[in-house]
């Protein structure tokens, strides 16, 4: 039991001690923690979000203008062709993914605020942090709420 409780504490230790895991890039031209800072953020991945959604578009425009020119079975062939999957899913699908970012981006900065409660309340923070915490934590909160507000489900 002795050796369980020192092997995990000297994962643990290991963890906190270097942060983030060691990732290599995924590109020569970008660093490993440009991608893993900027590329996977929550607002880049909302910018993507609204490129997707933007083709999603395009593309039910393309199967209108395509759809007397195109034979039906060809159509249903090719696929995500029909009006319910365009009309219906393509906008629930995106608002799934939107709500589950904004979502955990509003449950880790929530976390992070938290923490930093208890950090202050040790001395390990300055009060300055602690409201930059909360301030971030506040915004998070606010845009989950407001797409929460705005949305709703295509049926």
């Amino acid at each position: 039991m002795l050796r369980v409780l020192l092997v995990c504490l000297i994962i643990v230790t290991g963890a906190l001690a270097y942060g983030e895991p060691p990732l290599k890039p995924v590109h020569p031209d970008e660093p490993a923690s440009h991608t893993f800072e900027e590329r996977f953020s929550t607002g880049r991945s909302l910018e993507s979000l609204a490129a997707i959604q933007s083709a999603l578009d395009s593309f039910r425009e393309l199967t209108k203008a395509a759809a007397d020119k195109i034979p039906e079975k060809k159509l249903a062939e090719i696929g995500n062709t029909g009006w319910e999957m365009q009309n219906l899913g393509f906008v629930n699908h995106a608002g799934t993914v939107r709500g589950t970012i904004l979502k955990q981006d509003y449950l880790i900065k929530k976390l992070t605020y938290e923490l930093a409660q208890r950090k202050l309340q040790s001395g390990e923070m300055d009060p300055k942090t602690l409201l930059e915490a909360q301030g971030e934590y506040e915004n998070a909160e606010k845009r989950f709420q407001e797409f929460w507000n705005a949305f709703g489900i295509a049926d």
